[in-house]
């Protein structure tokens, strides 16, 4: 990758150009066939449209998009029931009742971001699939209709804090819309953002919920404390919206005007330089509305931990969530200033891709790794291989997501997990494309869990495979009375029972957000939940958006013109930077009163440009801060 990067013009022939001359091409087989295609499994279809029409007509009634729901009494679990087998997409006309009757409370309000993010990136893939690709005029117009309600959702996402670019944690709706019955659940206390004298409360940053501040939206309260993941998942919903409504007449010319402000305000917020502790500043921090950093506030590279500042990238996990949230944001907005920050800032100044390839696989800690963090690289990645156009820059990023993310040879990686989203993306971007074994076996893994998911309603039913003797003898039979499951030697993150391989998804415990849980987990008490299954629904439609035929095809077709940019081999080696500022002091660009200075230095700290061992003390850090699960030696029954 160093070599291509050194040999990099300024002005290449962009693949957003080479793309445009085969425009008129007729579409190649998708990784997952389409309605158009004579290999569509419609047994599949309809198995994924049960648990999409209880996302659209059940779990997404208060705000659009995201929520999951909590149903104890057996009549009203039956009446949802009764709502899928019927195929009807209106629930109260198949069951005379309002969803909010046999609801006791919705959930994941306060985590809306990335549960709601990905499930509304899914709307808008399923919209574009169907509306392109042999949807009937009945699916097209649910297809709309729902994706309408999302939108609204993911505008009031920024709109509820009244700062322009400032992205809250979560939404609740708490008054009904006009002929509904009262919301289900209870009304969260509220906290003004200032007290009396003007500071932000509480003291102690936290969660907290707060009244509408737009003046505009009294039915919503909104928690703020956002977090990065939560960042990240909404942005991927953004950029898959707009890429579905772009220069669609179904769709008024407005919303994609207020889409672009909303894309751009919160690029622009990103930017800024602030202060993230009393000494040390950093860019790519988000900002709650009272002014401060959010606790997990850290998108920057230079950020090892929030707080812990560092002069040069370091954090890979976070690099390559910096690039894939600004380059969907510019994709969105196409503000110049967010394209040259983008591009001369951390693609060339601070090379924050040969950061994130040289160590955003940390990841991955065997028995304690979070699949939080690989979903959230995941969803990072996406931004990048969809929306990048510049040859050099997709060609890096494909190489990362292949070495890095999907197959970087380690215990536990994303290869083998059978985990749609991770396939398909794998397959559909990787530089080979999707015609050779690897990726058929990704897609057939991917297929394998959208065929053996469970069917809607998704109840979280208790699921014990392994009793307390097989627990002490290391290895189960599993319900499905065939499965015999081995189990690891220690537990994994945070103290819980895992097997040696990944516990098939027809037996697997039962989990809200599939993508964010451990494929390993064998035993689950179940309860009350009713799942929303967005995550697996979304994979399905990502898999039927994307080409079998070349990776290039996946780049979107309204993908923007890349910007020109130095990269840091070429400037170390006496190349100015282009626009590079005088400022002699270096580490963040900063952004003054809307213009952005870019300063000369800040390279990335890729393996071959000199030892420095302080990068071995930050990895080391690094891996600490991510490996946050239990390793303790299992003594007993759990």
């Amino acid at each position: 990758m160093a070599s291509r990067r050194c040999l990099r013009s300024l002005a290449p022939l962009s693949l957003a150009a080479s793309l445009s001359l085969f425009g008129s091409v007729a579409r190649a087989q998708s990784l997952v066939a389409a309605p158009d295609d004579p290999a569509h499994d419609a047994a599949l279809a309809s198995h994924i449209d049960g648990i999409a029409r209880v996302q659209d007509a059940v779990l997404s009634r208060p705000v659009g998009f995201g929520l999951e729901a909590y149903t104890a009494d057996e009549g009203h679990r039956a009446t949802i029931a009764s709502f899928v087998a019927s195929g009807e997409s209106d629930f109260v006309a198949a069951t005379g009742q309002h969803p909010y009757a046999v609801i006791d409370a919705y959930g994941e309000q306060g985590d809306l971001g990335m549960f709601g993010g990905v499930q509304a990136a899914g709307l808008a893939w399923r919209y574009v699939v169907l509306r392109d690709h042999g949807g009937t005029p009945e699916e097209i117009g649910r297809a709309r209709e729902a994706l309408l309600r999302a939108i609204e959702g993911l505008h009031w996402f920024t709109a509820v804090t009244g700062e322009p670019g400032c992205v809250v944690r979560g939404l609740m709706r708490v008054t009904p819309e006009d002929g509904e019955p009262p919301l289900p659940g209870e009304r969260p206390s509220t906290l003004p953002l200032l007290d009396a004298m003007g500071m932000p409360q509480p003291a102690d940053k936290v969660a907290t919920w707060r009244e509408d501040r737009s003046g505009s939206l009294p039915f919503l309260v909104w928690m703020d404390d956002t977090s990065k993941d939560q960042l990240d998942g909404y942005v991927l919903a953004l950029g898959a919206v707009y890429d579905a409504i772009q220069g669609d007449e179904a769709f008024d010319a407005s919303l994609t005007d207020r889409l672009r402000e909303d894309a751009t305000a919160i690029a622009r917020r990103l930017m800024r330089r602030v202060a993230v502790t009393p000494t040390e500043m950093a860019d790519l921090v988000i900002v709650d509305a009272d002014g401060r950093p959010t606790r997990f506030h850290d998108l920057s590279a230079e950020e090892v931990t929030p707080g812990l500042v560092v002069r040069r990238p370091t954090n890979g996990f976070n690099a390559l969530m910096a690039l894939g949230v600004m380059r969907t944001l510019y994709h969105i907005g196409g503000d110049p200033e967010v394209g040259r920050y983008y591009y001369e800032e951390l693609v060339g100044n601070r090379d924050y891709l040969a950061t994130a390839e040289l160590n955003v696989r940390l990841m991955y800690q065997g028995l304690g790794t979070n699949y939080s963090n690989v979903n959230m690289a995941f969803v990072a990645a996406y931004g990048v291989l969809r929306y990048e156009t510049d040859p050099v820059i997709q060609g890096a990023v494909r190489e990362v997501l292949e070495t890095s993310l999907y197959a970087p040879d380690v215990d536990r990686e994303a290869r083998g997990l059978g985990l749609p989203f991770f396939d398909f993306l794998y397959a559909g971007f990787r530089s080979a494309g999707a015609s050779d074994a690897a990726a058929s076996t990704a897609i057939g893994e991917g297929l394998a869990t959208l065929n053996g998911y469970r069917s809607a309603p998704l109840w979280d039913e208790a699921r014990i495979n392994c009793d307390e003797g097989e627990i002490a003898a290391g290895s189960c039979l599993a319900v499905d009375g065939t499965t015999t499951i081995t189990l690891a030697p220690d537990l994994g993150r945070l103290g819980t029972l895992v097997a040696v391989d990944p516990v098939p998804i027809a037996i697997r415990p039962p989990s809200n957000f599939e993508h964010r849980s451990d494929p390993h987990r064998v035993n689950g008490d179940g309860g009350s939940r009713l799942d929303p299954g967005g995550d697996i629904v979304a994979a399905y439609w990502l898999g039927q958006l994307l080409s079998r035929t070349s990776p290039d095809d996946n780049v979107s077709s309204h993908a923007r013109e890349p910007l020109p940019w130095t990269p840091a081999s070429a400037r170390d080696a006496g190349v100015p930077p282009v626009d590079a500022a005088s400022e002699a002091d270096a580490g963040s660009a900063v952004v003054d009163a809307g213009a952005v200075v870019m300063p000369p230095s800040g390279c990335g700290c890729r393996a071959g440009r000199g030892a420095r061992s302080w990068v071995s003390l930050c990895l080391a850090g690094l891996a600490l801060a991510l490996a946050r699960g239990s390793r303790s030696r299992r003594t007993g029954a759990r």
